[in-house]
């Protein structure tokens, strides 16, 4: 009982002791706080890679594609644990938007209709799902516009007949929470293409210019997609590449974008989808100059997702480090409390206390700092981390500090959960810092003698 006694007393009277509860408090909210927000960070970036791709993707590591496309296509829809599969084709073109030229967009073909089984592309899109909320999504004109009219006398073409094209909002200048200007659906656009044919020299006089109309723009909150990127009908970019059959030659696609049932592991669909793909280069005897890779998303993206991994790590380890402070400072503050209660602690062993009494005392004594301490840690870090997003806001309106810049990072707001699981983790080793801290002045304290402590001066 009188170690009880004793701790509260020296937790509500010993005022030096705060410090280092204050300490344990800072330290357990910057990293709670400092996890939380790099840790969703990274949430976010896989979220809107898995959405925007899909969970396997049969890759042509080349520009011309592969063929027999259809046929894999065939089999691995057939696979039980696959839910869906759609073809799709990427190249790079240059495109001119009312007479606006942009170099080295990247260009991306496929079924609007379909895209969604594999993908939450249709998701992404400004009109027809945030504005009309549409079911599903097409490359269709708008309706009652004078495309007659806007595409003036030199069209040679039926300008009502065009393809539509959809832009990614960056890439027309489109900033988070503005709407697409209307203007943007009125500007005939023409993309510059160059088809690349399997075993042939690249031409630049086989280059085409097919002409659209803008329907819609996408956000997909990935900056390396929303920068450069179009999507048009996968038909009409297979034409317009030569990618279709022609003259004996199998028609081709650059990928084919596989969405895995929930519940089944994508490493060992992965393997099914490989040995489809191998089965069907060895029956057709595909030479290696259609270089194919059979890859999860994680696989894909993995280069980047280590990196921002990394990222996460060293500022947990380096903030953790920085921590390590609170161990010192206890320590410190710890080790003059014995040495100013040498007297007492003589008092308290001379009628009968144990020098594992007087040990568990002060370790006591540090651990009710580190409960009380991360516990405060933990409240001040969920305020912040749950009001982040209203903090950062008002340090903008009110001190110009724009820290997370939507335009930036690509996220329209800071992450603002917090895992509960890390948070117990952080909380017991603030808990285990304080302990440590107090020990060696506990045992400093557990091995007076009782009758030189009396006489210490």
């Amino acid at each position: 009982m009188y170690k009880l006694l004793l701790i509260r007393k020296y937790l509500l009277k010993r005022r030096i002791a705060w410090v280092a509860l204050i300490a344990v408090m800072l330290c357990t909210a910057m990293v709670l706080v400092v996890i939380s927000v790099m840790g969703g960070w990274l949430a976010m970036f896989k979220t809107s890679f898995r959405g925007m791709t899909s969970d396997i993707v049969v890759q042509g590591q080349s520009e011309v594609g592969f063929p027999y496309y259809e046929e894999m296509l065939g089999k691995i829809t057939a696979l039980p644990e696959v839910a869906a599969a759609e073809p799709v084709i990427r190249t790079f073109g240059l495109i001119n938007i009312g007479n606006r030229i942009r170099q080295g967009v990247e260009v991306t073909g496929f079924d609007l209709g379909k895209i969604g089984s594999v993908g939450e592309f249709p998701k992404s899109l400004s009109r027809q799902y945030e504005k009309e909320k549409r079911a599903t999504a097409s490359f269709d004109l708008l309706p009652d516009m004078p495309y007659r009219d806007l595409a003036g006398t030199r069209a040679k073409d039926d300008v009502t007949k065009r393809p539509g094209l959809i832009v990614s909002d960056a890439l027309v200048g489109i900033k988070k929470g503005e709407p697409p200007p209307e203007a943007m659906y009125e500007l005939p656009t023409t993309l510059t293409l160059l088809p690349v044919l399997p075993g042939e020299a690249v031409k630049a006089q086989d280059a085409v210019t097919p002409a659209f109309w803008i329907v819609d723009d996408a956000r997909s909150r990935i900056w390396q997609m929303d920068f450069n990127r179009v999507y048009v009908p996968f038909d009409e970019l297979q034409k317009d590449l030569r990618m279709v059959a022609f003259d004996g030659d199998p028609a081709r696609t650059s990928d084919i974008q596989i969405k895995v049932k929930d519940g089944f592991d994508l490493n060992l669909v992965r393997a099914k989808v490989e040995k489809i793909v191998d089965d069907a280069r060895q029956d057709h005897a595909i030479s290696d100059e259609f270089p194919l890779r059979v890859a999860t998303w994680e696989q894909i993206q993995g280069n980047f997702i280590a990196a921002v991994e990394h990222e996460v790590v060293l500022t947990t380890a380096l903030f953790g480090i920085i921590s390590m402070v609170a161990v010192l400072l206890i320590f410190c503050i710890f080790y003059m409390i014995v040495l100013e209660k040498t007297k007492d602690i003589g008092v308290i062993k001379s009628v009968g206390a144990t020098a594992g009494g007087i040990l568990q005392l002060f370790l006591g004594y540090g651990f009710a700092i580190g409960v009380v301490g991360s516990g405060l840690g933990l409240t001040a870090a969920y305020l912040i981390v749950h009001n982040i997003n209203e903090l950062h806001g008002w340090l903008g309106r009110e001190m110009g500090i724009v820290i997370w810049d939507p335009e930036t990072y690509q996220f329209d707001k800071i992450p603002n959960t917090m895992n509960p699981a890390t948070a117990a983790w952080i909380v017991a080793v603030a808990i285990l810092s304080a302990l440590l801290g107090a020990l060696l002045p506990a045992i400093r304290a557990a091995r007076m003698n009782p009758v030189e402590a009396l006489r210490y001066e």
